[in-house]
């Protein structure tokens, strides 16, 4: 399991309460092909390459969040046949723009 987790500035993701977004592996197995071979490279396609391990884990921040949810929203539509991957794409685009919002960042962590 992967999870995204909405951390405000000088806390932890470990921080008991934060926002957090889920993802399955399914969903990621679902969106791989589309995202990986037809996206050039970007936030959304580094999110998307792995889900095990530390090289799935990484910190989105600051302008690179805004970023992302126009990545997102990019490839969305094209998701719609697959509605377990346009679900957790279209929570992730509103976690994102409430994370840019506030002023936080995304830590994605895999278990």
């Amino acid at each position: 399991m992967r999870r995204i987790i909405q951390v405000p500035e000088g806390v932890g993701p470990d921080m008991p309460g934060l926002h957090t977004l889920s993802m399955d592996e399914t969903v990621w197995e679902d969106g791989y092909s589309l995202v990986i071979d037809e996206l050039d490279n970007g936030t959304l396609q580094t999110f998307w390459k792995h889900y095990y391990g530390a090289s799935a884990e990484m910190v989105i921040a600051g302008r690179e969040v805004a970023v992302f949810r126009k990545e997102i929203m990019a490839v969305a539509p094209a998701l719609s046949g697959k509605p377990a991957v346009f679900e957790f794409l279209l929570a992730l685009s509103r976690m994102c723009a409430r994370t840019h919002r506030e002023n936080h960042s995304l830590h994605v962590i895999a278990d």
